[in-house]
């Protein structure tokens, strides 16, 4: 579990750690959030954990990354100008190269309709902001396995080992 510390080499962090004798890929997960400074300390937490994370300062970019970056997880905002999170979510899904990927919804807006209607968009969890970074990095780790292990069935279930 991250403690706020720098991850040690002998156990690999949430993001896995390359430096192990066996291979681990880095995690990548894309930031959509409009605040920059947000967008900022969320970076920095991320890559102390060892993720690798891009960010997207719109929805519009937002997709766009996703689309062509295939991170392995997004973190988006909800209250963002022009494209709001619920209706970058609802795209993210609509597209079958962006679809596997889980969404967590970061907000500020303490509203029960709020979490409701990002579920209902497609999101895999939501975090209400001001949050606890150790909280946000343990739901990242916790959705990413989730759908990693989704993954693995449906490929066995194919026929492709995974």
């Amino acid at each position: 579990m991250y403690r706020g510390g720098r991850a040690s080499s002998a156990a690999p962090g949430p993001g896995g750690n390359a430096r192990e004798g066996r291979h681990m890929v880095q995690k990548r997960v894309l930031i959509v959030e409009d605040e920059a400074n947000m967008r900022t300390v969320l970076r920095e937490v991320l890559e102390r954990s060892g993720y690798v994370a891009a960010e997207a300062a719109d929805g519009l970019e937002g997709l766009a990354k996703a689309e062509s970056w295939h991170p392995h997880a997004v973190l988006l905002d909800i209250r963002m100008p022009d494209l709001d999170g619920y209706e970058v979510c609802r795209r993210l899904k609509a597209n079958p190269a962006t679809k596997p990927i889980p969404v967590i919804v970061v907000t500020a807006v303490v509203d029960s309709p709020v979490s409701r209607l990002a579920y209902e968009a497609g999101a895999a969890a939501c975090v209400l902001k001001p949050f606890r970074m150790e909280a946000l990095v343990t739901v990242l780790q916790t959705t990413i396995a989730g759908a990693e292990r989704r993954a693995k069935s449906i490929a066995k279930r194919e026929g492709n080992p995974a």
